[in-house]
């Protein structure tokens, strides 16, 4: 879903609005909570990359209870809680593409990482 400028409300508009309900304001409104849970998938998109990476390099990183485990089930928690959100942005074919390529950059990174200490610690 493509959104339309805006400028994001203010906490003191947001108390205006909750005494008056602006049509105009509950509109932003709309718009604000929308932006904020597109925010929300990228965000949990990029947590699972970051813990497919810390799995590769070290699974003590990712044991529950560890920070960016903490994270990621409080980011999926809220996903959850908020139910559909819609996501229709088109990701053309070459943007996906590069996407991939940089993911598969990463995880051979951190691979190669994870080889360098193991052989150092031999």
């Amino acid at each position: 879903m493509r959104l339309p400028p805006f400028d994001p409300p203010t906490l003191a508009e947001l108390r205006a609005w909750w005494r008056t309900r602006d049509e105009q304001a509950v509109q932003r409104l709309i718009l604000e909570v929308q932006r904020q849970r597109l925010t929300l998938l990228e965000l949990r998109n990029l947590i699972d990359s970051g813990v497919q990476q810390a799995r590769a390099i070290d699974r003590t990183l990712i044991e529950r209870g560890e920070p960016l485990m903490t994270l990621r089930i409080r980011i999926a928690q809220e996903v959850l809680r908020v139910g559909d959100i819609d996501d229709s942005r088109q990701i053309s074919r070459a943007e996906q593409e590069k996407l991939a390529v940089r993911t598969q950059g990463q995880l051979e990174y951190a691979r190669e990482g994870r080889l360098r200490r193991q052989r150092r610690n031999m």
